[in-house]
């Protein structure tokens, strides 16, 4: 998304807080009730990914004076502390509506201290939109890391950041661990070569573990290595909010890993497939 407003309201978790401080985010507060900007989520309801507009909630006549003062000669660089029309109002409501079905609705909940809003409601929640797009995942998963992908999901949701962290990484490891035991199945890597450097030396990297297996991990990780690196250090030393803010951005990275080891295996499936109906065209022509 290009607005960073919009952005906020629609991924962001429980309490977490946005400055809107100067024209630039009230700008974009223009936009979105103007329906000038739009975005695509997954509905729960359809089931898959649509197009979301704005549906209503912020009064009219506080977006028309906000729109009057912005473009009022001598405001253009005015910041919040001159122009403040949000300082009369304590909570804002957000309404998007889906471009399938207008009955589907998505809904955003914010009360405003000072020049910020924390977010403190949405229906649906966070983990109801993502957790049904997770299930495509659990054959690779496998049950327990599955349940802990969709643990993550929901402890983001409900404004828990480290914690969403330690089961992100344990789900890496399990993608890196599986796969290995594939290249070792090839005869491309040895446990010796896994597991200790050539001077013999133990790897304690899981980057560099994650480099030697370029050409079976997907290359999203495999160029992109520290993002185990990222969620280690979110365990250890960053802060709630900070693993809240980063999280969604790990999360659709390990998603997209996700994604391409299922595109991977449903290629081959294909491929076996029609190895197999060609094999008995070529039986039944002998």
């Amino acid at each position: 998304m290009s607005n960073g407003l919009l952005d906020f309201i629609v991924t962001s978790s429980l309490y977490a807080d946005y400055k809107i401080e100067t024209n630039p985010e009230l700008e974009q507060l223009v936009k979105i009730c103007h329906n000038e900007v739009r975005f695509e989520m997954f509905c729960p309801i359809c089931r898959n990914k649509k197009v979301f507009m704005y549906d209503g909630g912020i009064d009219n006549s506080l977006i028309k004076n906000i729109w009057n003062g912005l473009h009022t000669i001598g405001s253009i660089n005015s910041g919040y502390e001159k122009y403040n029309p949000l300082e009369s109002i304590e909570h804002m409501y957000f309404r998007f509506k889906c471009s399938l079905n207008e009955c589907h609705k998505l809904e955003y909940v914010f009360v405003r201290k000072g020049n910020k809003i924390i977010k403190i409601g949405q229906y649906p929640s966070s983990a109801d939109i993502d957790i049904p797009q997770a299930s495509k995942y659990s054959k690779i998963l496998g049950k327990q890391y599955y349940n802990e992908l969709k643990r993550s999901i929901g402890l983001h949701s409900h404004g828990v950041g480290i914690g969403s962290f330690v089961y992100l990484r344990r789900i890496i490891e399990k993608l890196v661990y599986d796969t290995f035991k594939e290249a070792e199945t090839t005869g491309a890597l040895t446990q010796q070569q896994f597991e200790y450097q050539d001077d013999g030396e133990h790897r304690n990297g899981m980057e560099e573990k994650i480099k030697l297996l370029k050409g079976f991990l997907p290359d999203m990780i495999t160029a992109n290595p520290k993002i185990y690196g990222v969620v280690s250090k979110g365990i250890h030393e960053l802060s709630e909010n900070e693993c809240l803010e980063y999280f969604p951005v790990l999360k659709d990275g390990i998603v997209m890993i996700l994604d391409d080891i299922v595109a991977k295996k449903e290629k081959e499936r294909a491929e076996a497939e029609y190895k197999k109906s060609l094999n008995k065209i070529i039986s039944n022509l002998k």
